[in-house]
């Protein structure tokens, strides 16, 4: 648990408190303590972080300045105040901790919002891929479609990053001036609460991403970004409520300006399947674990871990490469992986079956639209390559 907090003087600093034992506890101290005054006690300086080396923090703090009221200034009698607008930004932010261990601060709960406190400023979607500066912190509502754990094999699994992809209404119903979904990027210094994760772990939701940043063209949820499924009063405040889609969320179709790491939807002409690199593996039929092992005590059956018991009957899935010829990609080589029971591979499944497993027998075959995240997509040669996918 880590406050922001800033003093009559317009200082700001930051106060590192206790682990946390559940989500529920986050919201219980936003709902109590968010834009009160406090009066802190027993705290120790940990560091004194200067904007250089802090770019994360000073980011945040200058999303909040100046400050909506006058401050006092330093030096001068109490009674003295300065215009808010003849302030330079803070150069240096006290990382502050409690000596004990234990929580010292007093907060009046009754008290009215302070009228230092600015709520963050929600924004659609499209205002912020329109943003011209670089790090700069923004808040907004959106549902999130799909998420994905990036793969790369050399780093451990809790240090990846997430790829959430989301649309809102601003996005859902304009032109194509920018993606109808984009992608933020979620840094493994992103603390994500276990609510989050187990909720779009089952099911598309809203999600209210505060104080992500902008750099660069992307949206990326770092240290100090918070996100939340439920509406806090505060926030509802702090603009209008962009989280609502009135109708069914659609993609951008596979086109000449579709990149790499987005989804999209393809539909075409089978025109091969890829059988050589065709690949199958066992998994569980009580939990699904495709990393199966030979049971040590008999080597003709296999032994599931998570289960901890023998594996009578896995079930086979299987992996096929399709290539499809895209009326709205005409010049691209376009190959989709398909998996096991996606929509494309239960139609190539049924049609070789029909055929004996005749490969032919797929081929000039129409596909629908379908969803697929984009692995690569180059010019020169030109290819796209896909991966059918199922949105949350």
């Amino acid at each position: 648990l880590c406050l922001l907090v800033q003093d009559a003087y317009g200082m700001f600093s930051e106060v590192q408190l206790q682990f946390l034992d559940s989500a529920e506890d986050i919201e219980q101290y936003c709902r109590r303590w968010e834009g009160k005054f406090c009066c802190l006690a027993g705290m120790k300086v940990v560091q004194r972080a200067t904007r250089a080396r802090t770019l994360g923090l000073f980011s945040l703090i200058d999303s909040l300045w100046p400050p909506v009221v006058p401050v006092k200034v330093p030096g001068q009698s109490q009674d003295s105040e300065m215009r808010t607008t003849n302030l330079p930004p803070p150069s240096f932010c006290y990382i502050l901790t409690v000596q004990s261990g234990e929580i010292h601060i007093k907060v009046d709960e009754e008290e009215e919002i302070s009228n230092l406190y600015q709520p963050p400023v929600v924004h659609g979607l499209k205002e912020i891929f329109q943003i011209d500066h670089c790090n700069v912190r923004c808040s907004f509502w959106a549902r999130v479609l799909y998420l994905r754990l990036q793969t790369k094999h050399n780093v451990p699994i809790n240090q990846r990053e997430i790829w959430l992809f989301v649309t809102d209404f601003t996005l859902q119903n304009v032109a194509p001036v920018v993606p109808k979904v984009v992608a933020v990027s979620v840094a493994a210094s992103c603390i994500l609460s276990t609510e989050v994760v187990e909720a779009l772990a089952a099911t598309s939701h809203f999600v209210f991403f505060r104080d992500a940043l902008w750099v660069k063209g992307r949206i990326i949820c770092v240290e100090r970004t918070v996100l939340l499924l439920q509406k806090s009063l505060l926030y509802s405040a702090a603009g209008a409520d962009l989280s609502e889609l009135t109708g069914p969320v659609k993609l951008d179709e596979l086109d000449s300006a579709t990149q790499a790491n987005s989804i999209c939807t393809v539909r075409g002409t089978i025109v091969g399947v890829n059988d050589s690199t065709a690949y199958s593996w066992p998994t569980c039929d009580r939990c699904g674990n495709g990393k199966l092992e030979l049971y040590p005590q008999d080597s003709k059956f296999l032994y599931c871990n998570q289960c901890s018991e023998v594996v009578i009957s896995p079930v086979t899935k299987m992996q096929l490469e399709v290539f499809l010829s895209c009326p709205s990609r005409s010049q691209s080589t376009v190959k989709v992986k398909v998996w096991y029971k996606m929509r494309l591979f239960v139609l190539i499944n049924m049609l070789l079956s029909l055929q004996s497993y005749e490969v032919r027998s797929v081929l000039g075959k129409e596909v629908g639209f379908r969803s697929c995240y984009v692995h690569s997509a180059s010019s020169h040669p030109d290819r796209v390559g896909l991966e059918e996918i199922v949105l949350l």
